[in-house]
This record gives C-alpha cells, sequence and structure tokens, in this order.
C-alpha cells in the first residue's frame, strides 16, 4: 500500500481499512455496518450483547458476531500495520527483562514474602507495550484468552497503538496512558516519557496486584487478604500513581537524595493529574522519609480490616 502523502489522505486510507475489514469479517448473513460500529466504538450493539435473559437465537448472534469481530480486529491491524513505517514496525517489543527490573522493588515491598516470585512472574508475563510488535502480542493475548471483555481491550490496544503514528480516525478519542484489566497494557509514547517521576509500567503492573489473586496460583492464602495487595477501590488510582513515583524515588541511593527528589515532586512532575497532585506527592514525600516507604503506602491504600469483636461469656 502506497504511503499517504497528506493527513486527509492518511485518514481516508485508515477508514478503508476499516472497512475492508468489516466486510471481510462479516460474514453468513451478519451485517458489516455492525462490525464496523465496533470498529468505531468498541460498542457491542448487536442482539444478546450485554447481560440479560435471551433467545437462543440471541445467544447465537452474540457468538456470531463476537467470533466476527474478532476476525476484524486481527485484519485491521494488519492493514494498518501496513501504514506503519518500516522501522517503527520492525523495532522488537519490550523485553521480559526490562519490565521486571521495573517491577522487582514494587513487588519486593508490597508483596509477602512467600507470593513475591509469582507475583513477580505474573505480572512480568502480563504486561506488555505497546509498540507495534508488543501490540501485536498484546492483541492476540487479549483475543486468545477467553476472558469477558478481550475484545472490547484489543479494540483499545489496537487504536492507543496506531494512535501513537498518527493512525486514529478523528471520531476515536484515546487518551489514555495504559489499560490494566486481566493484563497490563502500556502506551509506547507513555513507556518514552520524560518525566522523572513517571513508569507507566510500574502504575499499571500496581492495578495487576490488586486484581490478581494468589489462590489461582495455588499459593497459600491469609485470612482477609484476597488479593496480592488488597487495596481500597476508592485508592486504585492514588496507589497506582504512588507506587510508580516511589518506584523512581528509591533509585535514588542516599536517603538526603530521596527526600529531596521526593520534595521536588510537585514542581518537577509533569505526568500526573493536577487534582491528585496534592495528596500524592504528600504521599510520597512521607514514604521517601519513612524507613519503610512501601509500608507506608500500602497502609495509606488497602482496606482496612474491622476486627471481629471476640464473643464474651454470657450468663445462664
Amino acid at each position: 500500500m502506497a504511503p499517504a502523502t497528506t493527513k486527509d489522505d492518511k485518514f481516508a486510507m485508515v477508514k478503508g481499512c476499516i472497512r475492508e475489514a468489516a466486510c471481510g469479517a462479516a460474514q453468513d448473513g451478519l451485517l458489516a455496518s455492525v462490525v464496523e460500529r465496533f470498529l468505531y466504538t468498541g460498542e457491542r450493539t448487536w442482539e444478546g450483547a450485554g447481560s440479560g435473559c435471551f433467545t437462543s437465537a440471541q445467544f447465537k448472534m452474540d457468538e456470531a458476531y463476537s467470533r466476527a469481530v474478532k476476525i476484524a480486529l486481527r485484519m485491521l491491524f494488519r492493514r494498518l500495520g501496513e501504514l506503519v513505517p518500516t522501522e517503527a514496525r520492525l523495532k522488537p517489543k519490550v523485553a521480559s527483562e526490562d519490565i521486571q527490573r521495573r517491577l522487582g522493588t514494587m513487588v519486593e515491598g508490597l508483596v509477602p514474602s512467600g507470593w513475591q516470585e509469582t507475583a513477580l512472574r505474573e505480572l512480568t508475563a502480563r504486561t506488555f507495550v505497546l509498540n507495534f510488535q508488543g501490540a501485536a502480542a498484546a492483541l492476540e493475548t487479549e483475543l486468545s484468552s477467553g476472558y469477558v471483555g478481550g475484545d472490547t481491550t484489543a479494540w483499545h490496544i489496537l487504536w492507543v497503538c496506531f494512535g501513537d503514528y498518527g493512525l486514529t480516525p478523528k471520531e476515536i478519542k484515546m487518551p489514555c496512558d495504559g489499560i490494566a484489566n486481566n493484563f497490563a497494557h502500556v502506551r509506547w509514547s507513555s513507556y518514552e516519557t520524560r518525566d522523572p517521576y513517571n513508569d507507566v509500567v510500574v502504575h499499571e503492573a500496581a492495578h495487576l496486584l490488586h486484581y490478581l489473586k494468589p489462590r489461582h496460583y495455588g499459593l497459600p492464602t491469609r485470612r482477609h487478604q484476597e488479593r496480592f495487595v488488597d487495596v481500597d477501590f476508592r485508592y486504585y488510582e492514588l496507589f497506582a500513581f504512588a507506587c510508580e513515583a516511589y518506584s523512581r524515588v528509591v533509585q535514588h541511593c542516599e536517603r538526603r537524595s530521596r527526600i529531596s527528589f521526593a520534595e521536588r515532586m510537585p514542581e518537577d512532575a509533569s505526568s500526573f493529574p493536577r487534582s491528585q497532585m496534592e495528596e500524592l506527592a504528600a504521599l510520597v514525600l512521607k514514604a521517601a522519609l519513612a524507613r519503610n516507604g512501601w509500608k507506608v503506602i500500602r497502609e495509606a491504600t488497602v482496606i482496612r480490616r474491622i476486627p471481629m469483636p471476640a464473643k464474651g461469656l454470657t450468663k445462664p
């Protein structure tokens, strides 16, 4: 396919790829317009999609369209890949060793010792950085996983990836730095950020810590601890932001340097939401001042367990 010469030409070619993928996937009486709408919106609009009570025919319709959108996503990824510069297309995905190196300190600081090896292995295997090669692996992993919503996550992966190459239609807005559910996906442009406090790999993997359950890996579990880190849902983002910023703080060897670095966060950090900066920076500085900063972050964000009162003796 010849390269586009103008921005309008490029968007026209992208829309043509979407139309081709939808038509190619909509076989056996399925409507190409329904598949095409999914490719633009990520919405499952056909009969039988979503929750509720459905007839046998609607269930079959849902299965047919679900298969079709997976085919369409794979076709569209290949077609759009032809528009990506060769150098970017051939760039290898980020190595597992690099991902593991970024996550090791967080896992060691937050996860009980008997679970750390499994947690680090799973977080590393489940984290993808979405350059072209990484996005191809991530998309296939989501579509093959069998998890509910894998096709919707694959839709996000596709447009996050091609958004970094200027190949997202104007109708599709994809401002996120990453996606985390059963897997963690990191935008390539966010991975390459120059913010000294930012590490989206750590941020998205931190979310996996409060999604994944040790018992699913045959690990002995503790009473009242269901996940690797039981974060209160109100603090999900605070926890992830604090983990990524503090993982940068601990790269400074001397305590004085760590504290100085943490103190400058409100002025020098550029990629964090300003609405949360005051609370976040205060937590990161408190962690930098403490003997065990990861414990500070954990105690500020985990679910508070209310101890059950002991049963007293009752008089006959």
